[in-house]
């Protein structure tokens, strides 16, 4: 709330003089200042004065923003209706739209806002605020692409991509991936461009789902299964990936162990805020753990939810879906203060307060227009975490792609060192 203050300094006189607050102060404190605005305020500020823009420019800045930007839960619905691949775009949750009504003291449900994303490609992940996206229709095309200042890298790859983090020792943003082979799956680490990749090894097992997790203190978490689907044993069941190491580590799930004919299938993981969960259902009930000592490994039991919600009031699309496959594939979105945010399988998005069980139906607004309905929604969401980041591509890939600017560049010295040494011979010849 003081941070804004800043603005109307500009306005302020002294002695019947107009003072230039902003040329009073020094650089690191007005990047201090900066740094804590929201991009939309700071999209305002860029343009007070040039010395302002030319802060907010600059990588540093864009750096220190983003340690500083809080982060929020993207939503990714994914649908397989029709014949053809459709998805319905990307959206992040508003949990401070939740505000108190003055009569009842209920919270409203959370808003969901639309971030502008290519719609032909389908989300993986994300990292600092930059997306990491499959074309729907291109195999092996993957693209970065950071929806604040509307850049875009498309990355050719052969792997599929499982991981897309910052490099804790050297700065620098790598691509995780695997290529089945006969004997297992084959990992490795890539830069963004044509950088020395990195071998991590053969290891029997995959992650469960084509997605990119954001990380938790520099690793990133899977659940795993193996070739045609194996499910792995318990001790086995979570995929820990360090990135100050490039090294695997194969974890076992909270709870009880599994029945051998059950596999792992109805547990899942998911980050967010900072944290990992896991969640498993059986039949009607969602247990939820959170992991409060990775060094240790030790998972603490958040909450045990029941299910046994009334069927009639959000009625399936599907009616060839029986309750318990509908229940099994529900998926834990968010988690708000005392709130969480649950998605159900054809049935679409429900906020459940845990103090009071109750369960309250989250609008889709932005179905409208597209032809397609909540319903419709039966299969799954990717869910990631999201800041709004000013990080430009051409700052992050200088190290590995050749700008326009850096080849003509090179161009016009390899002209220039052609054309002195023709002049040297030139000259040579004519004393001769």
């Amino acid at each position: 709330m003081g941070v804004s203050r800043c603005f109307p300094w500009r306005s302020r006189t002294s002695n019947g003089k107009k003072w230039d607050g902003f040329g009073t102060l020094p650089d690191n404190v007005v990047v201090d200042v900066l740094s804590r605005l929201e991009v939309d305020q700071l999209k305002c500020a860029i343009r007070v004065c040039r010395r302002w823009h030319a802060l907010i420019a600059t990588a540093h800045f864009a750096r220190l923003h983003l340690q500083r930007a809080s982060s929020v839960t993207v939503v990714y619905p994914l649908c397989f209706e029709d014949p053809v691949y459709y998805n319905v775009g990307l959206f992040f949750i508003d949990w401070g739209s939740m505000e108190k009504k003055p009569i009842a003291g209920a919270k409203s449900p959370p808003a969901l806002r639309d971030i502008t994303v290519d719609r032909s490609c389908h989300l993986l992940g994300c990292c600092d605020g930059l997306f990491i996206l499959i074309k729907t229709r291109t195999a092996s095309m993957y693209e970065i692409h950071n929806p604040v200042t509307w850049e875009r890298v498309p990355v050719p790859h052969k792997g599929s991509i499982c991981g897309f983090f910052l490099h804790p020792l050297s700065n620098k943003y790598r691509l995780l991936s695997y290529r089945e082979t006969p004997n297992g799956f084959w990992y490795q680490v890539d830069g963004l461009g044509p950088a020395a990749c990195i071998d991590v090894g053969m290891f029997r097992y995959r992650p469960r789902e084509q997605e990119a997790p954001s990380g938790v203190r520099g690793h990133l978490h899977w659940m795993v299964v193996g070739k045609e689907g194996v499910s792995p044993p318990c001790s086995h069941s979570i995929m820990v990936f360090s990135a100050r190491e490039n090294a695997f580590r194969f974890m076992p799930h909270p709870g009880d162990s599994c029945l051998p004919s059950k596999g792992h299938s109805n547990m899942h993981l998911v980050e967010m805020q900072g944290r990992v969960y896991v969640y498993a259902i059986q039949v009607k009930f969602m247990s939820i753990w959170v992991l409060e000592d990775h060094a240790s490994w030790q998972w603490v039991k958040k909450c045990d939810i029941n299910l046994q919600w009334n069927l009639n009031r959000h009625p399936v699309h599907d009616e060839n879906v029986t309750s318990y496959e509908n229940y099994k594939n529900m998926q834990l979105i968010d988690i708000g203060d005392g709130e969480l945010l649950l998605f159900w399988p054809g049935r679409g998005l429900f906020q459940h307060n845990l103090q009071s069980k109750t369960i309250k139906r989250v609008p889709w607004p932005f179905m409208d227009g597209f032809g397609y309905d909540t319903y419709r929604m039966k299969t799954r969401v990717v869910v990631a975490e999201y800041k709004r980041s000013l990080l430009s591509l051409q700052y992050l890939l200088s190290d590995f792609f050749f700008s326009v600017e850096n080849i003509f560049c090179q161009i016009s010295l390899t002209l220039k060192v052609v054309m002195v040494t023709m002049i040297v011979l030139f000259c040579l010849g004519a004393e001769s």
